[in-house]
């Protein structure tokens, strides 16, 4: 069985350590990880407040196993030591200098931090390739020893798994079908769980990666991916009159609502009239408030999504944009930044058929202030700007430089957009 290291030999590790991490902050400081010899060279005097670790030695025999401890350092160039010339040889240390911080790195058995970043990088830029993700800033902050995300450059293999996570759904999903999570997660690294554990750098890669972000955010970022644990349905309430096509036939809604699969959604037709107006709302206990309500208007078609939308879903909202051809196009969700981002993502597809997208019931300025909404944070307030400034959403825009206050969907009182637009 190996033998414990002394106590003096601990401490001496210590100072090692020390130096190492003094020259570490130089290069952090500086963003090139192929340090000088002036940025290697650093250096402690043997001081009570410089070297305390050697100091807080009292026994003689611990300071000699330092002693012992830092020759082995010397003897391989690694450090210097000097000797107070006033005391008997090697009696009194007097100052410690790093002069090869990679040779005193080996006797340690480490990786230098800077060694570990460049790696990071290398391996982070070799996964990424020509990769329309920005790995710009996750460089930049390895390289000033910074965690992006909260991700260490020891821990690039959170980042690295997570692009090669990314990518494969795009890739799989690219025929707009749903994919299910813990398949693809053990396809993919042979552990069901692994891209679960991977959510935060996911999400940070996605650019969106939010400070008020909480567990319930995970399926929406796996939803952005077309990820799910559990394929979930289309939820569809309107009139009557309206009949989903799927496959070679149709299906009547039925009151509240019926629910299909987004990729056997083909389209939509009224037998009388048109949809006038077609609503997506964010969240299930709303989307029930609304497709209960008796009194919705017959061209209203309210459409469920579940969350951050999949891409599965926003081809079937893509189909019944096109086939019910509704007079105006809307969303309703969170006042807050997800509820703006599953906005903007159902805006984009709206924009791809011909349609621009209003908000329903998103305006800021007609919340009062109470126990269940908050004040956003700076970085939140400047998200929502960019999203409203890019859509069109003055109104709202308006309202929350007014009233900067978020508000959860489900306090918000269902009403009917008819006859408004």
């Amino acid at each position: 069985m190996p033998t414990m290291a002394s106590k003096g030999a601990e401490a001496c590790n210590k100072t090692i350590h020390r130096l190492l991490q003094r020259v570490a902050r130089r290069v952090f400081t500086d963003g090139n990880l192929s340090p000088t010899a002036d940025q290697s060279s650093v250096s402690f005097p043997a001081t009570s407040s410089s070297l305390s670790e050697y100091f807080q030695l009292e026994r003689f025999a611990d300071r000699e196993d330092y002693h012992a401890r830092l020759q082995s350092f010397a003897r391989i160039g690694a450090v210097q030591a000097d000797w107070d010339r006033r005391s008997s040889e090697q009696g009194q240390l007097d100052r410690v200098t790093l002069n090869d911080p990679t040779k005193a790195a080996e006797l340690l058995g480490i990786d230098l931090p800077w060694v570990i970043a460049a790696t990071a990088i290398q391996h982070l830029e070799q996964v990424a390739g020509d990769s329309e993700l920005m790995i710009a800033p996750i460089v930049d902050a390895w390289k000033h020893g910074r965690a992006p995300g909260g991700v260490t450059a020891n821990k690039a293999s959170q980042f690295i798994d997570s692009i090669r996570v990314i990518e494969a759904a795009r890739r799989l999903g690219a025929s707009d079908q749903d994919l299910l999570l813990r398949r693809v997660s053990t396809q993919l690294f042979g552990d069901s769980k692994r891209i679960e554990s991977l959510v935060r750098p996911i999400a940070y890669l996605l650019c969106d990666d939010s400070d008020d972000s909480d567990d319930s955010d995970d399926e929406d970022t796996f939803s952005h991916l077309g990820l799910v644990k559990h394929p979930q349905p289309m939820l569809l309430s309107g009139g009557a009159d309206c009949r989903v096509y799927v496959g070679e036939g149709s299906i009547p809604l039925l009151k509240p609502y019926i629910g299909l699969r987004p990729d056997r959604i083909d389209g939509l037709s009224v037998d009388s009239g048109r949809i006038q107006h077609l609503l997506t709302i964010e969240n299930l206990a709303s989307f029930n408030e609304a497709a209960e309500y008796s009194d919705n208007p017959d061209d209203l078609l309210i459409v469920y999504v579940a969350g951050n939308p999949t891409p599965s879903w926003l081809a079937a909202y893509r189909r019944l944009l096109k086939s019910a051809k509704p007079s105006t196009v809307m969303h309703w969700g969170d006042i807050d930044v997800g509820g703006f981002r599953i906005a903007g993502r159902i805006a984009e597809s709206a924009i791809a058929v011909g349609y621009s997208l209003d908000l329903w019931r998103m305006n800021a300025a007609e919340m009062r202030a109470n126990a269940h909404n908050n004040a956003p944070g700076k970085e939140q307030i400047t998200q929502i700007v960019q999203l409203c400034e890019k859509y069109g959403w003055n109104q709202e825009l308006a309202g929350l430089k007014e009233n900067p206050v978020f508000q959860e969907q489900e306090l918000i009182e269902w009403v009917p957009p008819s006859g408004l637009f």
